[in-house]
């Protein structure tokens, strides 16, 4: 130990002021490097977090405007359900696209808003189950329209068919009243029968005209109702990709649309009823 402390005391000043002078340097160096780590694990962080954050707000822009798009979609197809054929297409196939993009929408929205449109989705397909139960009157007239228009292009075939026929008899100059008048019964038989079918297709695009309207006039009340319930989706995904929702504008704006889509309608119909 003393032989340890007379080396120590041996060593010249000088010596002693250059090793400290390293260790000070040596310390700042480390300092220093910490401090850039610590910075730079921060700015990474950060980095990452942005990256993160864009790639959800470019994944959300576009499965909103995809749902956007389908619910467009969709308020268009139940409107056109009493044009359908119920018996050759499924009247759910038209919602397709809009529950999928809504599934998807659930995934990547928030929880409010995932919350809404589950409760949307929820109304659409409540409406879709009364909507097919008021469409099936309007499917049966749709039905007898197509059979009677079927049985009567049929009858006035075989009007034409006995028409030829008796033309075909005059112009032979035969002289046969049996004859002749068997083709006169029986292309005023075919006549009565057209006329009876076509006075039961009239009849039945009657029954489908007035079953329509009071289709689209309840239509427009029920869709009144889902607009309602899509104000507060619009509101929270205009929320979730950070732009600005004014409700009241909102609220206003829609009722002011449905008053003026209501007015129209109204006098579409008074016209179509007129005419």
């Amino acid at each position: 130990m003393t032989v340890c402390l007379e080396i120590f005391h041996s060593i010249p000043d000088v010596v002693w002021s250059g090793i400290i002078a390293s260790v000070l340097t040596l310390s700042g160096v480390l300092i220093s490097n910490r401090s850039n780590t610590s910075r730079l694990r921060i700015q990474l962080q950060h980095d990452s977090s942005e990256k993160a954050r864009e790639r959800k707000a470019t994944l959300r822009r576009e499965v909103y405007l995809l749902a956007a798009e389908e619910l467009t979609k969709a308020n268009s197809h139940l409107a056109s359900l009493p044009q359908a054929d119920l018996a050759k297409t499924n009247a759910a196939d038209g919602l397709q696209g809009f529950f999928a993009a809504a599934a998807k929408l659930q995934l990547v929205a928030e929880p409010q808003t995932a919350l809404l449109v589950n409760r949307l989705v929820g109304a659409y397909g409540e409406l879709l189950l009364r909507l097919l139960e008021r469409l099936m009157p309007l499917q049966k007239a749709k039905s007898d329209i197509a059979i009677n228009d079927q049985l009567y292009n049929k009858a006035q075939a075989e009007v034409q068919r006995v028409l030829t026929e008796m033309a075909k008899f005059n112009e032979s100059a035969q002289v046969n009243d049996l004859v002749f008048g068997a083709l006169q019964r029986s292309c005023s038989a075919y006549q009565s029968q057209a006329n009876d079918y076509a006075n039961a297709s009239h009849a039945a695009w009657t029954e489908f005209n007035t079953l329509n309207v009071k289709f689209l006039r309840q239509l427009l009340v029920d869709m009144k109702l889902i607009g309602d319930q899509q104000i507060p989706v619009l509101i929270e995904i205009r929320r979730d990709l950070g732009l600005t929702a004014d409700l009241e504008a909102m609220q206003s704006q829609m009722e002011e649309q449905w008053a003026r889509m209501s007015l129209q309608i109204d006098n579409m119909i008074s016209a179509l009823q007129g005419g």
